[in-house]
């Protein structure tokens, strides 16, 4: 994977775990578990 491809998917990353805790914080599982699956795949991918 090339650096700026890689850097953009770490980005992916911190964005999507920050909308994660967000989705805890007020009790949204549905959205959580969406995000959790979004999270593994992206890091599968590193």
């Amino acid at each position: 994977m090339a650096m700026p491809q890689r850097d953009n998917v770490i980005e992916e990353i911190k964005r999507l775990d920050l909308l994660l805790e967000y989705a805890v914080q007020h009790g949204d599982e549905a959205e959580a578990e969406r995000l959790r699956e979004e999270l593994k795949r992206l890091t599968e991918r590193l």
